[in-house]
């Protein structure tokens, strides 16, 4: 009987639940209550569609490379997602971020979608957003996502490293990857979120009325903040520092298109503001973009670019384009160009302060610039204006507008130490006025081409040299939680500091051995270089007579090479807590190990050059292009010791630029080990070992993009071998360059 009460007691306690309960249940979740407050654990393939907080936890969830499917997706309205802490980890090879591959978090479609405290990495994209109003990214670690491997080493460039951002009418921008990026999104706010490591932190196309502040986006080995027809955004007091690749200190210094902040095609009436872009490819990259070049209608005008710090640049401080702008205010040291500003017309660059750049600032083809209140000091030259009479360019952009170098004021401004302070050709319409001028060599240079110049009243008194700030009733009003994101004055700066390794810029969190110089009786100099703690020898090969057995980071090092072919210098860290190059944490006190290495391989190659014509086409007529090379004497035969050249440029002047073979045979003794064979060529190339075929690139369709030009594979090697190296070029992009690297 007891049972049979307690069966009914349960019977009628179900019914009530089935009825009431459920209702309850619908009413808890639609409010939102479960879903803020009990934190939910994420699962690959998820779809949010409503607020929730994510449980802390490390979830390594990626999708497959055959699989379309995103990790996680959002849609929807009014909707905040707090992941706590938590962290996606999609990487799937830890000691390559170019093989990263996948999407974190997609967000489809809505509005007052809010993402924060994430922490994201692994991936080819850590956030896709698209269509999206009032989208909010805050408080994110979205650090050491996708980069590409850079084959550009300490003693030359590769080409094949190059970007082009030129064209995204179709996504092309995500070939390089992002951390973050946006489509078709209106009033997004990006603010405090951290992006190291990577290639490109935030990516923007068709975004307007956006602000971004207070994030730090530095050392990535691309782009820092990328605009494409983007308008009417601030981008204000972000960390945009060593964003940059192509620079090799005292060697080369290219940038390969690498930029703190890019403004590409038709982005206008945006400001940047208080922002640090320092030690970048370019600090500030603005190009009007192809459809202003071939219709010669619109560009990236009205920008506001103001109170930055954009020193330190390989290239160019400030690159402007085709376009018309505000320069104001901004400091810009030790660059190749200050300003480069190509055709800008309409510009007015004011209250900026130059220091040990190249040229200060250089214009070709530019009209109606008004260039005041600047102060130069210790610049080669002050200002370069110049034209190029008959010069005819793709599109109709010369076509539609007066492309001479006319109408300039320059008044106000300050020179000090300079070697030209004026540099002038072509030009025409021009004022110079109340400028003053202190130890300069020289102040004008001109040629007949000058017409119509006016130059008056230019004191030579040092007393009044000094930086003029201008326009401040132009300065964006600073933002009551605006960080200061200048970088602080111990921090080590100057182009020395630019220190490109295999994946990107150093970014000092790590200790790093760094070779500075190797004199003539084979004493190696190394900066140690990274957070405070000590170093002692862990390993050594190929050198003796170090300068120490163990020192303080940072330091210095010295030894001497002993003639072997092999070089090898292990050291053991313990200090500081650190971050790797690959972004693993070591605690503080804990060891971490860190090295220089360098392999010689002796080999002498034979270099022959061929030239061929329709009938014995590299790809079309294969059979008579293997017999020509077989069979026909070369056109010139060397050998060399390395292959990181274009031979026919450097041999002889009159061999063909174009419709050129080369054939490279070399013979090596490998130590055992694995190695990696690379080649950039431009355009087709194979490669053989042992008569083996290893690399084939035969296909021009295939070479699309710079990063195309060059192929490598991992290949266990010991002994001797010969190494054959097959190359046709079709058009005049002269490269060959051959690696061989043994694997760690």
């Amino acid at each position: 009987m007891k049972n049979q009460t307690i069966k009914l007691y349960s019977s009628i306690f179900k019914s009530f639940f089935y009825r009431f309960g459920i209702c309850f249940i619908f009413i808890y979740s639609s409010l939102g209550v479960q879903a803020a407050d009990i934190p939910v654990q994420i699962k690959y393939g998820m779809v949010i569609t409503h607020s929730l907080t994510i449980k802390k936890s490390v979830y390594k969830l990626n999708n497959s490379h055959f699989s379309s499917a995103n990790v996680l997706t959002i849609q929807g309205d009014n909707i905040t997602i707090d992941f706590n802490g938590a962290v996606l980890d999609g990487g799937t090879d830890k000691l390559n971020p170019d093989k990263f591959y996948g999407t974190a978090i997609v967000i489809k479609s809505g509005s007052n979608i809010t993402i924060k405290n994430a922490v994201i990495k692994g991936y080819k994209v850590a956030i896709d957003g698209r269509n999206i109003k009032n989208l909010s990214i805050s408080d994110c670690n979205l650090s050491y996502n996708f980069r590409q491997h850079l084959n550009s080493t300490r003693e030359r460039e590769d080409l094949s490293d190059w970007q082009s951002y030129h064209n995204n009418e179709k996504d092309q921008w995500i070939r390089f990857g992002a951390a973050i990026y946006l489509r078709d999104c209106q009033g997004a706010t990006i603010k405090n979120n951290i992006i190291i490591g990577g290639q490109c932190a935030l990516m923007m196309t068709n975004c307007t009325n956006g602000i971004i502040y207070n994030n730090n986006f530095s050392f990535n080995s691309g782009i820092g903040i990328g605009l494409y027809r983007s308008s009417y955004n601030r981008v204000l007091n972000n960390k945009l520092d060593w964003n940059v690749r192509g620079v090799s200190y005292g060697v080369y210094y290219r940038g390969q298109d690498a930029a703190a902040i890019l403004v590409y095609e038709q982005s206008s009436h945006n400001i940047f503001a208080y922002n640090s872009a320092t030690h970048s490819g370019d600090g500030f990259f603005l190009w009007a973009g192809t459809s202003t070049l071939e219709t010669g209608e619109g560009g990236c005008n009205d920008n506001l670019v103001y109170g930055n710090d954009f020193s330190y640049a390989p290239t160019n401080g400030v690159e402007i384009t085709f376009s018309s702008n505000k320069i104001i205010n901004n400091k810009i040291f030790d660059c190749d160009n200050g300003i480069w500003g190509g055709y800008s017309y309409n510009t007015q660059i004011m209250g900026n302060y130059f220091k040990n750049n190249n040229t200060g600032i250089a214009i070709e083809q530019g009209q109606n610039n008004i260039i005041n209140n600047n102060s130069f000091n210790g610049d080669k030259t002050g200002i370069q204006l110049w034209a190029t009479p008959g010069r005819s360019m793709e599109g109709n952009y010369d076509k539609k507008r007066d492309t001479r170098s006319m109408h300039y004021d320059f008044k106000n401004n300050s020179f000090s130490s300079l070697r030209t302070v004026f540099n002038i050709r072509n030009s025409e319409k021009l004022v110079i006025q109340n400028n003053y001028i202190s130890n300069n060599n020289e102040f004008i240079s001109l040629d007949s081409s000058v017409m119509d110049i006016l130059i008056k009243n230019n004191p030579d008194n040092s007393k009044l040299f000094g930086v003029s700030l201008f326009g401040n009733n132009l300065a964006p009003e600073k933002l009551k939680d605006g960080k200061d994101a200048m970088l602080p004055e111990n921090h080590l700066k100057g182009k020395q500091y630019i220190m490109m390794t295999e994946w990107g810029p150093y970014d000092f969190q790590s200790p790093i051995l760094w070779l500075t110089k190797t004199d003539n009786n084979g004493i190696m100099y190394f900066d140690i270089l990274g957070p405070k703690g000590t170093w002692k020898l862990k390993n050594i090969e190929g050198v003796d007579n170090l300068s120490a057995a163990t020192d303080s980071v940072p330091g210095k090092l010295t030894v001497h090479k002993n003639g072997k072919n092999e070089i090898a210098i292990e050291l053991e860290y313990s200090g500081k807590e650190i971050i790797s190059p690959l972004g693993k944490e070591y605690p503080a006190g804990s060891t971490y190990l860190f090295s220089y290495k360098y392999l010689l391989l002796p080999v002498t190659w034979t270099v022959q050059l061929f030239s061929f014509d329709k009938s014995t086409d590299p790809e079309k007529q294969s059979k008579a292009f293997s017999d020509m090379l077989r069979e026909k004497t070369p056109l010139r035969e060397t050998k060399t010791d390395n292959l990181n050249m274009s031979y026919w440029n450097k041999l002889d002047k009159d061999l063909p630029n174009s419709n050129i073979a080369t054939v490279a045979t070399g013979e090596i003794d490998f130590p055992k080990g694995r190695y990696t064979v690379g080649v950039s060529a431009g355009d087709i190339v194979r490669v053989f070992i042992d008569n083996k075929l290893v690399i084939n690139v035969w296909d021009m369709n295939k070479l699309i993009n710079d990063a195309d030009y060059h192929h490598d594979l991992e290949i266990p090697l010991e002994g001797k071998h010969t190494i054959r190296v097959e190359q046709a070029q079709y058009g005049n992009y002269g490269m060959l360059y051959l690696t061989l690297q043994k694997s760690l």
